[in-house]
């Protein structure tokens, strides 16, 4: 795997415009239509020069790729964790466990289709398998023996056909993924070991410390890794969009409905006649307010001292 700087050859500091001016010329280069004679060749190179964009115009994914650019480099070896120190050897990863970094780029499926090396079977077995491993963890932990404990439950990540339902669902529960895993693994001294309580004192607080390391970062990862997944799944770009279109349509009949109301309104008032006995009372009611005043005056007059 390429560091993907080196893909579109720029440096590590290059602006937005550099990246886009340097994706360009590469897409240029390397695009199938214009390699016929080494199509092979093309399209691995093509790919990899939009994923390398993809990843680089994005501030955010950008960010955590520079963060990790090392160990996505060196993605599928296994490396020691914690640091050393008086003589104490680190704990090493467990053989099982997975090497998510190889995920986080376009090179680890082909297509878009539901085979084993497609988008959709590539990322099924791997939830799958994350999955299958908080489940034991789960299983092995306290929270198993509590009478209230209810084992997690991951959504499948699913087929290109999967319903929109079931795609939301996913990005909704792996969105805000909790893991089970203790993260013993990561312990870098053996408490067992220590000459005296304090000495061992200092181990376990050393220990839980490097755990906590390790348990954010996991988990950093594994959201990480959905919101890569979820940017590049063409479900998800079908069903928003497909909302996107429903709201619009909702926003259009609400719109129509209330021109409609007003120009009923509009149609009613031209058309409102009032009823003969309203008009008659108003005449009645004027009479009576002239014969007041009539009368008013009268008395007036009456009591006018010349």
């Amino acid at each position: 795997m390429r560091c993907l700087y080196e893909v579109l050859s720029v440096d590590k500091a290059a602006d937005d415009d550099t990246i886009k001016k340097a994706y360009r010329k590469a897409a240029l280069i390397w695009h199938p239509d214009k390699n016929q004679h080494r199509l092979d060749e093309a399209d691995v190179h093509f790919k990899e020069i939009q994923n390398a964009y993809e990843v680089l115009s994005d501030k955010h994914e950008r960010t955590w790729y520079d963060s990790h650019r090392d160990q996505i480099l060196k993605s599928g070896e296994r490396h020691q964790a914690g640091g050393g120190g008086g003589g104490f050897s680190p704990g090493e990863r467990p053989e099982d466990e997975l090497d998510l970094f190889q995920y986080f780029s376009s090179s680890c499926y082909s297509g878009f289709g539901d085979g084993p090396k497609g988008f959709y079977g590539v990322y099924s077995e791997l939830f799958q398998a994350l999955a299958d491993q908080e489940l034991a963890a789960f299983e092995a932990s306290d929270a198993a023996g509590a009478r209230t404990a209810t084992p997690p439950a991951y959504p499948s990540f699913g087929s290109s056909d999967a319903s929109s339902a079931e795609v939301f669902g996913f990005y909704r529960s792996w969105g805000s993924f909790v893991t089970h895993k203790d993260f013993a693994w990561a312990d870098p001294y053996n408490p067992a070991t220590a000459p005296n309580r304090q000495v061992r004192r200092k181990m376990e607080d050393e220990n839980r410390k490097a755990r906590r390391v390790q348990r954010r970062e996991y988990l950093d990862n594994v959201r990480e890794l959905v919101a890569f997944v979820k940017k590049r799944d063409k479900r998800m770009v079908k069903f928003q969009a497909e909302e996107a279109a429903r709201r619009a349509e909702q926003q259009a009949a609400e719109v129509a409905r209330r021109a409609a109301e007003r120009e009923e309104r509009l149609r009613r008032a031209a058309e409102y006649q009032e009823p003969e006995w309203v008009g008659a009372a108003a005449a009645s009611d004027s009479e009576a307010s002239d014969a007041e005043e009539e009368e008013e005056e009268q008395q007036q007059q009456h009591y006018c001292i010349v």
